[in-house]
């Protein structure tokens, strides 16, 4: 998938200049430097995981101000929804009337970025509404997994 075509699944029109280096994408301002066939230039703004798009912490808030699509959850919502849960209707404070089947951007009360999933149902209804994708707990759970060896 294109990082355009990524943009894109959320209402957003604007190109950006991004350099594919491996599985990551970069914004790099020097170009010369890709010719060089380096691991890694300038800021990294996301990866690929299988056919998936993960954008960056620094880059999801970008795309979270740039969404045409977006919810607004309450405290236990965010929390729920960081820890890797699904959005229920009744954790919805405000919204922008997405539609199903629409990429959605989640956003606490601060109007900070948490992450995005995809309108499964109706907001009015009392269960899952957005099936998450994507969330700021994922790099922690991720790190949990990893199973550790300590030797003394």
């Amino acid at each position: 998938m294109s990082f355009e075509k990524f943009l894109g699944q959320f209402g957003i029109k604007q190109t950006v200049d991004v350099v594919k280096l491996g599985r990551s994408f970069f914004k790099c301002d020097d170009k010369t430097l890709i010719a060089n066939r380096p691991l890694f230039a300038g800021e990294c703004i996301a990866h690929e995981r299988g056919p998936a798009i993960i954008p960056s912490i620094d880059w999801l808030q970008e795309i979270g101000r740039a969404a045409r699509r977006h919810v607004v959850v309450d405290s236990k919502g965010e929390w729920l929804f960081i820890c890797g849960r699904d959005v229920f209707g009744k954790s919805i404070k405000s919204h922008n009337n997405p539609k199903l089947n629409d990429f959605v951007v989640v956003l606490n009360e601060h109007k900070e970025c948490l992450g995005y999933g995809v309108m499964s149902a109706p907001i009015e209804t009392k269960r899952v509404v957005i099936k998450r994708l994507f969330d700021i707990g994922d790099l922690l759970r991720r790190e949990r997994r990893a199973k550790r060896r300590v030797q003394y």
